[in-house]
């Protein structure tokens, strides 16, 4: 891994130390820079969790990933600057209160003299690491609670106000290895009632809001400001990741 380029690729220009604030600005510089997204599910390519090719394809190509990608990924950037960092598993909690199952999502563990929960790979959820304890925390744009559930399994919620919180994840800090993933991160790249199969997701934060494409649908938000218009096929999508995004996607046939 050149870690030189990674840097680049986020934009982070400062010194690195394993440090708490380091921490924190090389995750927001990650949530900022690189993408949430699935096209390689669109397009219909299938993928491992090799580290290399992630590398290739987030650093060198200038692409993002889903979870089990881009924390893994960056997990592996962390324990090459010293920091004590490993990858741990999640269960995402849908809107009807539905928990996911074993390994549904990957975030990232981090012990400094304080523990840290990151997750650069969720698509829309908190900018900076939170630290794994009582009380709510707030990232700049969100508020955050983790609740301890047993020994080793933690609730994470959000709210907007810091009032209303909505259940997003459960999570472990048991030792997990990344071959673990490899069924589930198949199954979801392939398996018809998969979400990402279902669904084209391409999202990342900016200084006054968020750029998205879901489907057929361009969402930007500037502060209160919210603007939606229609992707008109493929060519239109491909225009859209070049313009919003700065993806030059490599495009093949679509076998719907």
């Amino acid at each position: 891994m050149d870690r030189a380029k990674y840097l680049e690729r986020i934009d982070y220009t400062e010194g690195i130390e394993a440090t708490d604030d380091v921490l924190t600005k090389l995750h927001k510089k990650h949530v900022y820079q690189i993408p949430f997204e699935n096209l390689d599910v669109h397009y219909k390519r299938i993928f491992d969790l090799d580290i290399a090719r992630v590398y290739k394809k987030v650093i060198n190509e200038g692409r993002g990933g889903f979870c089990y990608e881009l924390n893994s990924l960056f997990n592996q950037l962390l324990n090459d600057f010293g920091f004590s960092s490993r990858i741990i598993a999640s269960r995402i909690i849908d809107q009807d209160g539905t928990l996911g199952p074993e390994l549904d999502h990957m975030a990232i563990y981090v012990k400094t003299e304080k523990e840290f929960l990151l997750d650069v790979g969720y698509g829309d959820l908190f900018d900076t690491p939170l630290e794994i304890r009582s009380g709510v925390q707030y990232d700049g744009r969100n508020y955050f609670r983790i609740d301890k559930m047993n020994q080793q399994e933690y609730l994470l919620s959000m709210s907007e106000d810091g009032a209303d919180f909505s259940k997003r994840y459960t999570f472990s800090l048991d030792v997990v290895r990344i071959e673990h993933f490899n069924d589930i991160c198949l199954d979801k790249q392939t398996n018809p009632k998969s979400y990402f199969v279902q669904n084209v997701i391409c999202t990342k934060p900016t200084e006054t809001g968020r750029v998205t494409i879901f489907n057929d649908k361009f969402l930007e938000r500037k502060g209160e400001l919210k603007t939606e218009t229609r992707i008109q096929g493929e060519d239109d999508l491909t225009r859209f990741l070049e313009e919003k995004f700065s993806i030059m996607i490599r495009r093949q046939t679509v076998n719907k």
